[in-house]
């Protein structure tokens, strides 16, 4: 499983698309920093809303590279068969393409924080214990949110082997059921039952909130039920699918 992991992460980050998207983000916050933060006056909680909110771009970018170059490219060339019929099972590759979103994923994260961390040298802005906190827990929070939404997504790529619907997926998963849910909880009577908690962004926010306000036992007890439920649930039914699907040799 090493090896298919070495292979897929160098194939994938061969690619030019992702990096120059994400280069693109990166040079639009840099130039909205330097037009608007002096302007501003509050330029750390400026600095704090446009760094946040360009991990949601990011985050995007990232999910639609991982499935695309993840799942996507094995399913229109047909790799895997030559991989599980040279001896690897289906339950080790199915867990392959999940080390992989994780790794990518992490390592894309990574280098935001870090250009964040310039950026934040370059301007000057001075983040105190609580900020620092805010801002890393949103990277952590979010983190958590996307690899449990491409985790999910991939069922659907296993199902269908179409790269159109796999993506769709993701990108109901990750934007259009959290809206729908919290216009379904403004418009109704529905808000008492917190029905927006159980589903992942909920879920994950509020455990990001226990953790801004101190409550470390029930930040960690929501991310591990959230992590449980939406991430290793759907890698269970993942597999479920893969060892019943039929493969043309």
């Amino acid at each position: 499983m090493r090896r298919v992991l070495e292979a897929d992460l160098k194939r994938i980050m061969a690619k030019i698309l992702p990096w120059l998207l994400i280069l693109i983000v990166y040079i639009v916050l840099g130039v909205s920093l330097a037009i608007q933060i002096d302007t501003k006056p509050d330029r750390t909680f400026f600095f704090l809303q446009r760094t946040t909110e360009c991990y949601s771009f990011v985050g995007l970018i990232i999910g639609f590279s991982v499935l695309l170059g993840v799942y996507g490219d094995e399913f229109k060339s047909m790799v895997m068969i030559g991989v599980i019929g040279r001896g690897i099972s289906r339950d080790k590759f199915v867990l392959a393409k999940f080390f992989d979103t994780l790794i990518l994923a992490f390592i894309i994260t990574a280098l935001t924080a870090i250009y964040v961390g310039i950026l934040q040298l370059v301007f000057g802005v001075t983040l105190n214990a609580a900020e620092m906190k805010y801002l890393i827990c949103t990277y952590v929070f979010d983190y958590i949110e996307l690899t449990c939404c491409i985790t999910i997504a991939s069922i659907f790529y296993f199902l269908s082997e179409n790269s159109a619907i796999g993506m769709f997926a993701f990108l109901a998963f990750e934007t259009i059921i959290p809206v729908t849910i919290e216009l379904l909880v403004m418009l109704s009577n529905l808000q008492r039952y917190h029905i927006n908690r159980y589903y992942i962004v909920g879920l994950s926010a509020s455990a990001y909130s226990d953790f801004i306000l101190g409550d470390i036992v029930g930040a960690l007890a929501k991310i591990f039920v959230c992590i449980a439920v939406y991430m290793v649930g759907a890698l269970f039914i993942t597999v479920l699918v893969f060892r019943k699907k039929e493969l043309e040799f």
